[in-house]
Parts: C-alpha cells; sequence; structure tokens
C-alpha cells in the first residue's frame, strides 16, 4: 500500500513520538531502580533529629499498669527528608533482658540476643523522598524501660531527577516540537501558495482564451490549431526530459505564439490565391507583432521570444531577424517544429492536407535546415507512435457543435502532479 507524502510524514513523526515516549520512561524506570549506596543512620525516639535524610517522630500510649509492670504501645513514624529514596530497609534496637516485645504492626520483628529487628512486611516498601511510613510496637516492662534509639539501614536509590539521558530525551522532545510546528506552518503556507497559484493560472488561461478566440475567429481553416500546437510542444518538451515548470511554460509558449496574426487583415489571411510579396511580407510580420503584444507577459518565460522567433530557420535563412541553430530559444526551435507539424497535417485554404508518410518525408528533409534535428527526431517519434491523433481527437469539435477548444487548468501537461 502506498501513501502520500503527507501521510508518510504523519506516520514517521508519530514514530519518533512513540520512540522518545517509550525512551523516557525506559530511562526512568533505569533511574528509579538503580541503587547509589548503603544507607545507614542512627534514628533518636527521644525526639532529636540526628540527620537531615532520615529522622523518628515517636508518640507514647500507656495502655494498661498492674503490679507485674507496664505495658506501653509507641507509635513511631520514620520521615525521608532526603531527596532519595531508602529501600530494603532495617531497623535495629538494642533491646535488655527484662522487657518483652508484645506487639508489633506494620513491620516484623526478630531477636537475635543483642537486640530487636525490625524488617518491612514486604521488600518492596519504600521510604520515598519526603514522604514517611509508620509502624506501632508494644512492650511490657516489669520495671522501668524507655527506648532511646535505633538505627536503620537500607539502599539508597539514585537520583530521579535530571541525568544525561532524561536531559537529552527532554531536548529530542523539544527538536521534535519545533519540526512538527515548522512543518506544520510550511504546509499551510504552502497549500496558501498553491491556492493562489491555481487563481492566478486561472486569469492567465481567461487572458489565453480570449487571444485564442480572437485568433480562431480570424481564420477558420486553423481553428484548434494553437491547442494543438501547445500540446505538441509540451509532449516533445516532455520527451526531452525538461524540467515541470518549462514544460508548462512551452505549453503557454504554443498557445500564444500565433498572437501577433491578429495583426494581419483577414483577406490576406484567408487568401485563396498566390500572395503578393508585399502581403506575404504583411503575414511574417505577425511574429514582430506577437512579440510586441507579449512584451508585458514577461512573468512567464520564453513566451514573448517564441511569438517572435518561432519562424527561425536552423539554417538561418528565416525570419524576423534570421537567427541560427541554438541562437534561436529553445521554446521556438520546440513550437517551431509543433507548428509546422500541424500546418502540413491540416487542411489549409490553399491545399489539402499531407498524409504521415508524406509529413515525415517533409519533417526529415527539412532536419538541419528548417528545423533543429534533435526536436525532429521527437515529433517523428510522436507521429509514428500515434500521439498526434490522439491530440487531434482531443481538440476536435463533437457533432452537436460544443466548443473544445477553450483549454482549462486541467490541460496544463502535469500543473498539479504530486500535489
Amino acid at each position: 500500500m502506498k501513501f502520500d507524502k503527507t501521510v508518510n510524514t504523519f506516520l514517521t513523526l508519530l514514530s519518533i513520538l512513540m520512540i522518545l515516549i517509550t525512551a523516557f520512561y525506559v530511562e526512568r524506570l533505569i533511574t528509579q531502580n538503580n541503587v547509589s549506596s548503603v544507607y545507614t543512620s542512627k534514628l533518636s525516639l527521644t525526639g532529636a533529629k540526628l540527620s537531615d535524610h532520615l529522622y523518628a517522630k515517636v508518640s507514647k500510649n500507656v495502655n494498661q499498669e498492674s503490679n507485674r509492670g507496664t505495658l506501653t504501645q509507641y507509635e513511631i513514624e520514620i520521615v525521608n527528608a532526603g531527596d532519595t529514596d531508602i529501600t530494603n530497609w532495617e531497623l535495629t534496637m538494642p533491646f535488655p533482658q527484662g522487657p518483652k516485645l508484645v506487639d508489633v504492626r506494620n513491620v516484623e520483628a526478630s531477636h537475635d540476643g543483642e537486640g530487636i529487628h525490625f524488617l518491612p512486611l514486604y521488600n518492596n516498601i519504600t521510604i520515598k523522598a519526603g514522604e514517611s511510613i509508620d509502624f506501632s510496637m508494644s512492650i511490657f516492662d516489669p520495671g522501668i524501660y524507655v527506648p532511646t534509639s535505633m538505627t536503620i539501614t537500607g539502599f539508597r536509590m539514585s537520583t530521579s531527577g535530571s541525568t544525561l539521558g532524561s536531559r537529552l530525551i527532554f531536548a529530542l522532545f523539544v527538536v521534535w516540537i519545533v519540526f512538527c510546528v515548522s512543518y506544520m506552518v510550511v504546509k499551510y503556507n504552502s497549500i496558501s501558495f498553491l491556492k493562489k497559484q491555481k487563481n492566478d493560472i486561472r486569469i492567465i488561461l481567461q487572458s489565453m482564451n480570449t487571444f485564442i478566440s480572437f485568433i480562431d475567429a480570424k481564420d477558420p481553416y486553423t481553428r484548434g490549431h494553437s491547442r494543438r500546437v501547445a500540446m505538441y510542444a509540451a509532449e516533445i518538451a516532455k520527451r526531452m526530459h525538461l524540467a515541470e515548470s518549462e514544460i508548462q511554460n512551452v505549453y503557454y509558449a504554443g498557445l500564444l505564439h500565433d498572437a501577433g496574426k491578429i495583426s494581419v487583415p483577414d483577406a490576406i489571411l484567408n487568401k485563396p490565391g498566390k500572395l503578393t510579396n508585399e502581403e506575404r511580407q504583411l503575414i511574417q510580420n505577425h511574429t514582430v507583432a506577437g512579440g510586441n503584444m507579449l512584451k508585458q507577459l514577461s512573468s512567464l518565460k520564453g513566451v514573448r521570444e517564441t511569438a517572435l522567433y518561432h519562424h527561425e530557420r536552423y539554417d538561418g535563412k528565416g525570419y524576423p531577424e534570421g537567427l541560427k541553430g541554438n541562437e534561436i530559444p529553445l521554446y521556438a526551435r520546440i513550437v517551431g517544429v509543433a507548428d509546422s507539424y500541424d500546418a502540413m497535417s491540416s487542411n489549409r485554404v490553399y491545399r489539402r492536407h499531407l498524409s504521415k508518410d508524406e509529413i515525415i518525408e517533409e519533417m526529415q528533409k527539412g532536419s538541419g535546415s528548417q528545423f533543429d534535428p534533435d526536436i525532429v527526431t521527437y515529433m517523428v517519434d510522436m507521429i509514428n507512435d500515434g500521439y498526434v491523433n490522439v491530440v487531434k481527437m482531443e481538440t476536435a469539435e463533437d457533432e452537436g457543435g460544443d466548443d473544445k477548444l477553450h483549454i482549462s487548468e486541467e490541460d496544463i501537461p502535469g500543473l498539479y502532479m504530486g500535489l
């Protein structure tokens, strides 16, 4: 399954985000479960604060007194005032032989002859930084016994604060956010630009349709000529592997190459007989007139030059300036070949169209003299592979008389490819 570029970019960004989130939790898990050192501290049960990291709070309740002794209950709270957790801890309290430990809650106790050892009921009990745990014990004392201290031993966990790994992950996450925002801004601007471009193209096409209507009205025998030449020229440019923007400009140039014919009188343009030298000069001047008309269309590269030079010959014997070879602009050379093909393949007021073989023969005869030989090769290929026939069908009027000659955005080769 293939996705467009936007979907692929979204999936890539989503994948990167998932990797960063996974890395964050893995780094956090490793950091929080990493032992930095063994911790031992003495805790006072008399109210003294012996350590800034761990200290104890004790409250005493006398439950019962008798002739045999006193039963005293102690509520003990151990406070972790440090910045690291203490886990797998153990309390040790010296304990004389007389008193007896009657009851303990929340921890378990053992006796080794030297003292009482208090262990967490579960090994996973942790005194977290900034928190506390509490337990109680009851002591029966036949005499007078007051416990004063106990010692805690445990494992100090590594700080869960900022580490090199967490800082790197955070930095990458910031980069990811910046990239996402930048991508969305660029994408939005691109969409806005394309909308503006489409609107500009509509305006250009409306102007071109107006020109083409005027030209078609001047010479009914060449109706559809400008659009056919544009399509032939664009296909030649495509087969020459020119850039997409150049293919579009060649297409525009083909549409407007005969704009100067508006200045030629109808009587001369549609004269069935032989032209006089003066009349021939008037017709040839349509190239100069077209160049002058399109001077203000400088935003479309090569359009004016094509109108001015599409009747120049490769051998330098053309008009209006007698340019030779590569002195003739590339667009003009391409449109010149396409224009000559359409002239030979169309009925004119003074003759019938030539056959396919006759056209190929004329093209090859003019290769290197009238036409650029490289461009002739592409035109002959288009004749042989049938592309020219497709163009003729697409630009023909249907039986109902509907006009198919006016161009739209969809007619421009490759204009919206990849969008």
